[in-house]
């Protein structure tokens, strides 16, 4: 059977090849008008040079076909199937309750809620407490930090745009007073070093797809403690873009940023302190794309006013960076210099050091310039870099520096030496940035970086509580289906402070080295089911209580335990 159908496509090919093409006369009446048509690029199968490379052998044969009886019938096929691995379910809403050792306690409560026409509404919630109990601490310790998220985002045609209100109360002690001062048990016990902050903020952004306007933020916080100082923090953001061809775009963004408060007195000294800067920004800026090169060059020019001392700047920033892909994703080089006027405030200095007091000089700090160039890419699929060195200079950059120490008959609770201050100096910075990424099988995920930094200050002796060294190494591996694993490890190099310590016996001023240390975490989790699980976590396992900030040690080995949960409403 099969040799007959063979022949049967032979013969009707022979017949087709016997057919003669007839000959016509063409005339052409119309002027040949040559056109290039569009040009594509090309993608190149890359060619193969390996010296172990088989070279594939001639093979020259012929088939002799001749007839088979076969009682054979095929069954019909059938697709083979592949197993596909189920996508896990996400759940609108997320969990957590943990307890461990001092007294530690986490809360986490994740929910979205989503609306009719394209609208959703979110909740976040993190609370973060310890009783204290670190060793040596002569003052009560504990803290307690607590912030709710609320947000609503709603999309139209056109557009997108939402709204959100924070809301963050937190609570510290000023515990780092030494047992060596020169007052009595019943002056000690006196002391109230808790203190309180406090934070309402509220937002508001909005995204058009079409038009002239591109997009906007405003935020507003306001921001206090219970030593009644207050800030008020507004800055809103437009930003307006210019289609210019057909990858290039001139954009234009404008900043107002306002920032006013005040403080009930300065450090062993009744009298308030005020500030008030609004900084006018406007930063335009075009990004050119030729093939593998593309650049974003601009400048910023800020109007800074300073209302309490009267005084008026104007500052103009570079704002030009580049890349290019020599080897494609393998390795591209970028290089730029960018410069900002960077607007400080009570509240961003408080979530650094909650140890400062409330008796703050609060300025702008004028980065003049950040020059860098480096190189990123990957080595393999699994395997990317990112290699950076960079030199800044800074004028007006505020240092945390510990408050002296003054003996007084009506100090204050921060007055205890266990407190810290804001120093400003010009600072000019060369540092070198390496970081390297992995991912073995999508199961495991590691990330190291390092960063060296050498630092010159002006009027300062030392560039106070900046480490030199600071590294980090994150890790995550998916063990089983149920069973997963984590650490972290963060190392700080050395830092130097300030040791200003005067009573009627001792005057006494210093610079301290603080050592550097090593904070390792690890973390185990099981996941019971879709809906519930159970985590372990470790942390700081091996430098003991070593000072984060002068006089300030941490907790010790810290164990906690607890679970998570998903669900929907």
């Amino acid at each position: 059977m099969t040799f007959c159908l063979t022949s049967a496509t032979l013969f009707a090919q022979k017949d087709e090849e016997d057919n003669e093409i007839d000959t016509e006369r063409l005339i052409i009446v119309k002027p040949y008008s040559p056109s290039v048509s569009d040009a594509f690029k090309v993608k190149q199968t890359p060619k193969i040079n390996d010296s172990l490379e088989r070279k594939k052998k001639q093979v020259t044969y012929d088939i002799f076909s001749f007839p088979v009886a076969s009682t054979f019938t095929p069954a019909k096929g059938k697709a083979a199937g592949v197993q596909q691995k189920a996508r896990p379910y996400l759940y609108n809403n997320y969990a957590a309750l943990g307890f461990g050792n001092y007294g530690n306690i986490i809360a986490e409560f994740y929910s979205t809620v989503y609306l009719q026409n394209n609208q959703e509404f979110g909740i976040g919630f993190n609370h973060n407490s310890s009783q204290g109990g670190i060793e040596n601490a002569v003052l009560d310790d504990k803290f307690y930090n607590t912030d709710l998220d609320l947000s609503y985002d709603s999309q139209a045609r056109g557009f997108t745009w939402g709204a959100d209100l924070g809301l963050e109360h937190q609570v510290y002690n000023w515990y780092g007073a030494p047992n060596y001062l020169p007052i009595t048990d019943g002056d000690y016990a006196s002391i109230d070093p808790q203190h309180t902050f406090y934070a309402v903020n509220v937002g508001a952004n909005i995204d058009v797809e079409q038009g002239v306007f591109d997009k906007g933020e405003l935020t507003y916080r306001r921001f206090g403690d219970n030593y009644s100082s207050g800030e008020n923090h507004l800055l809103v953001t437009p930003e307006f873009q210019f289609p210019v061809g057909e990858e290039s775009f001139f954009n234009t963004e404008f900043s107002v940023d306002y920032v006013s408060g005040k403080f009930d007195q300065s450090l062993y000294n009744p009298a308030e302190k005020k500030y008030s800067f609004l900084n006018l920004g406007i930063h335009p800026s075009i990004q050119l794309t030729a093939g593998d090169i593309s650049f974003d060059v601009g400048a910023q020019a800020v109007y800074s006013m300073d209302a309490e001392n009267d005084k008026n700047k104007f500052f103009v920033y570079p704002k030009v960076t580049g890349s290019y892909r020599i080897a494609g994703d393998y390795f591209i080089a970028y290089a730029g210099v960018e410069g900002e006027l960077k607007q400080n405030t009570y509240y961003n200095f408080a979530q650094k050091n909650p140890f400062i007091s409330p008796t703050l000089t609060i300025a702008p700090t004028d980065k003049q310039y950040n020059i860098f160039v480096g190189g990123k890419g990957k080595f393999t699929d699994n395997i990317s870099y990112d290699i950076r060195a960079d030199y800044s200079a800074e004028k007006n950059r505020a240092f945390f520096i510990h408050n002296s120490y003054q003996a007084s008959a009506e100090a204050n609770n921060f007055e205890y030496f266990n407190s810290f201050g804001l120093a400003y100096d010009d600072l000019t910075t060369f540092g070198v940035f390496g970081e390297l990424q992995m991912a073995v099988k999508d199961d495991l995920q590691i990330k190291v970086n390092a960063t060296l930094n050498t630092y010159s200050v002006d009027s300062e002796s030392e560039a106070w509580n900046l480490p030199q060294l600071q590294g980090s190494l994150i890790a995550d591996y998916q063990i089983t289906e149920k069973w997963n694993a984590g650490a972290s490890l963060f190392y700080v190099g050395e830092r130097k402070d300030l040791f200003s310590y005067n009573t009627t016996s001792i005057n006494e001023t210093s610079t301290v080295t603080l050592d550097g240390f090593v904070d390792l975490n690890l973390n185990v989790g099981y996941q019971l089911n879709n809906r519930l699980g159970f985590f372990l976590r470790g942390n700081n396992l091996l430098e003991g209580n070593y000072q984060r900030w002068m006089g300030y040690s941490v907790q010790d080995i810290q164990v906690l335990a607890g679970a998570t949960y998903q669900f929907d409403w």
